[in-house]
Protein backbone atom coordinates (compact mmCIF):
# COMPACT_ATOMS: atom_id res chain seq x y z
CA UNK A 1 0.00 0.00 0.00
CA UNK A 2 1.77 3.59 -1.26
CA UNK A 3 2.10 6.18 1.63
CA UNK A 4 -1.14 8.24 0.33
CA UNK A 5 -3.16 5.51 0.97
CA UNK A 6 -5.36 3.62 3.36
CA UNK A 7 -6.58 5.28 6.31
CA UNK A 8 -4.69 8.85 5.87
CA UNK A 9 -6.57 9.02 2.16
CA UNK A 10 -10.24 8.38 3.99
CA UNK A 11 -9.08 11.37 6.48
CA UNK A 12 -8.18 13.54 3.40
CA UNK A 13 -11.80 12.68 1.54
CA UNK A 14 -13.30 13.55 4.79
CA UNK A 15 -11.65 16.93 5.18
CA UNK A 16 -12.02 17.44 1.86
CA UNK A 17 -16.07 16.61 1.76
CA UNK A 18 -16.40 18.64 5.06
CA UNK A 19 -14.53 21.72 4.12
CA UNK A 20 -16.84 21.74 0.97
CA UNK A 21 -20.28 21.23 2.32
CA UNK A 22 -19.37 24.27 4.69
CA UNK A 23 -18.38 26.33 1.86
CA UNK A 24 -21.57 25.59 -0.11
CA UNK A 25 -23.56 25.50 2.63
CA UNK A 26 -22.27 29.49 3.87
CA UNK A 27 -22.83 30.44 0.38
CA UNK A 28 -26.96 28.93 0.68
CA UNK A 29 -27.37 31.03 4.15
CA UNK A 30 -26.02 34.59 2.39
CA UNK A 31 -27.74 33.79 -0.64
CA UNK A 32 -30.90 33.50 1.79
CA UNK A 33 -29.80 36.16 3.81
CA UNK A 34 -29.72 38.64 0.31
CA UNK A 35 -33.42 37.03 -0.80
CA UNK A 36 -34.71 37.75 2.17
CA UNK A 37 -33.62 41.43 2.42
CA UNK A 38 -34.77 42.06 -1.07
CA UNK A 39 -37.93 40.81 0.06
CA UNK A 40 -38.13 42.51 3.24
CA UNK A 41 -37.30 45.59 0.94
CA UNK A 42 -40.20 45.12 -1.85
CA UNK A 43 -42.92 44.21 1.50
CA UNK A 44 -44.46 47.15 0.70
CA UNK A 45 -45.90 47.31 3.74
CA UNK A 46 -47.77 44.22 3.83
CA UNK A 47 -47.64 42.35 7.26
CA UNK A 48 -47.63 39.07 5.94
CA UNK A 49 -44.72 39.48 3.45
CA UNK A 50 -42.47 41.58 5.93
CA UNK A 51 -43.10 38.77 8.91
CA UNK A 52 -42.17 36.34 5.87
CA UNK A 53 -38.87 37.73 4.87
CA UNK A 54 -38.02 38.64 8.66
CA UNK A 55 -38.45 34.79 9.46
CA UNK A 56 -36.12 34.49 6.47
CA UNK A 57 -33.73 36.21 7.39
CA UNK A 58 -33.48 35.41 11.33
CA UNK A 59 -32.87 31.53 9.93
CA UNK A 60 -30.33 33.10 7.26
CA UNK A 61 -28.41 34.52 10.28
CA UNK A 62 -29.25 31.15 12.46
CA UNK A 63 -27.93 29.31 9.71
CA UNK A 64 -24.53 31.11 9.25
CA UNK A 65 -24.27 31.00 13.31
CA UNK A 66 -25.06 26.80 12.95
CA UNK A 67 -21.85 26.69 10.09
CA UNK A 68 -19.78 28.51 11.88
CA UNK A 69 -20.25 26.89 14.83
CA UNK A 70 -19.33 23.81 13.08
CA UNK A 71 -16.27 25.11 11.36
CA UNK A 72 -15.14 26.44 14.96
CA UNK A 73 -15.89 22.17 16.32
CA UNK A 74 -14.21 21.22 13.66
CA UNK A 75 -10.87 23.25 14.02
CA UNK A 76 -11.29 22.24 17.90
CA UNK A 77 -11.37 18.55 16.91
CA UNK A 78 -8.65 18.55 14.52
CA UNK A 79 -6.18 20.64 17.56
CA UNK A 80 -6.95 18.32 20.19
CA UNK A 81 -6.35 15.23 17.36
CA UNK A 82 -3.34 17.06 16.48
CA UNK A 83 -4.46 17.06 12.39
CA UNK A 84 -3.76 20.12 10.38
CA UNK A 85 -6.75 21.17 8.69
CA UNK A 86 -4.96 24.41 7.07
CA UNK A 87 -3.49 22.45 4.47
CA UNK A 88 -5.93 20.42 3.32
CA UNK A 89 -5.32 19.06 -0.30
CA UNK A 90 -8.36 17.82 -2.20
CA UNK A 91 -7.87 14.32 -3.04
CA UNK A 92 -7.25 13.46 -6.65
CA UNK A 93 -6.97 10.41 -8.53
CA UNK A 94 -3.53 9.81 -9.97
CA UNK A 95 -3.40 7.65 -12.92
CA UNK A 96 -0.28 5.67 -12.65
CA UNK A 97 1.51 4.09 -16.36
Amino acid sequence: MSATGGIAAIGLWISSIVSIFLVITSCFALVFLVVSGFNWAVSEGDKAKLEKARNGITHAVIGLVIVAAAWAVWLLVGKFLGINFDNMPFPTLNQTT
